[in-house]
C-alpha cells in the first residue's frame, strides 16, 4: 500500500466526519450486500463496541508500521510537505477512531479462494446507495489473522477486507 491510500481517504470527505453512534439498519446492510453482488461470500457485521475496539487495536500495529514504511511517519512528524502531511492526518485519525464506526463489515473469502478486486469497492457502492458513508480500513488485510481470531473463523475462511460503515445524517 503506498501514501496514496491518504489521497484516496481525502477522496471521500464525507466519510471523515466525526463518527456518531447511530444504528445501521440491517435491511440497508442486505440492499448495499444485493446492490455489491456478493452473495457467494460472507459478510460479518460488527456492532458491539468491544469487538469494534479490538478491531481497530489489531488493525493499529500494522497501520502504524505501514506508516513508518512508506515515510508517512517523517511527513506527519515533519508536517511537511504539506498538502501530504495533512491527508496522512486525515487517514491517520480515521485509523484511531476507527472503533467509533457504528458497524464494521468484514468481508470473508474461502480459503485458496480469491475475491474481486472490486469486492470492498462494490460493497462501498452499494451502502452509499442505501444512504451510508462506507471506507476501507487500510491494513485490515495485514491483520487479517488477527480479526480473524478475533471473529473465532473457521479455518476455511480469510479475511479480505474491512469497511467501516455509518449512515448518513
Amino acid at each position: 500500500m503506498s501514501l496514496s491510500y491518504a489521497n484516496d481517504l481525502r477522496a471521500a470527505p464525507n466519510t471523515f466526519r466525526p463518527f456518531r453512534p447511530d444504528p445501521v439498519q440491517p435491511a440497508a446492510l442486505s440492499n448495499a450486500l444485493e446492490r455489491a453482488r456478493l452473495a457467494s461470500w460472507r459478510l460479518v457485521t460488527v456492532t458491539d463496541p468491544a469487538l469494534r475496539r479490538a478491531i481497530r487495536d489489531a488493525h493499529l500495529p500494522h497501520w502504524r508500521s505501514h506508516l513508518a514504511e512508506t515515510g508517512g511517519a517523517r511527513i506527519l512528524a515533519a508536517d511537511a510537505p504539506a498538502r501530504q502531511a495533512r491527508d496522512l492526518r486525515v487517514a491517520d485519525a480515521f485509523a484511531r477512531s476507527l472503533h467509533e464506526a457504528p458497524v464494521h463489515l468484514v468481508l470473508l473469502g474461502r480459503t485458496g479462494g480469491s475475491l474481486r478486486t472490486t469486492a470492498l469497492g462494490d460493497l462501498a457502492a452499494g451502502l452509499r446507495a442505501e444512504g451510508m458513508d462506507a471506507a476501507p480500513v487500510p491494513c485490515a488485510r495485514q491483520a487479517a489473522e488477527e480479526i480473524a481470531q478475533l471473529l473465532d473463523l473457521d479455518d476455511r475462511l480469510v479475511v479480505s477486507g474491512v469497511l467501516a460503515a455509518r449512515p448518513v445524517r
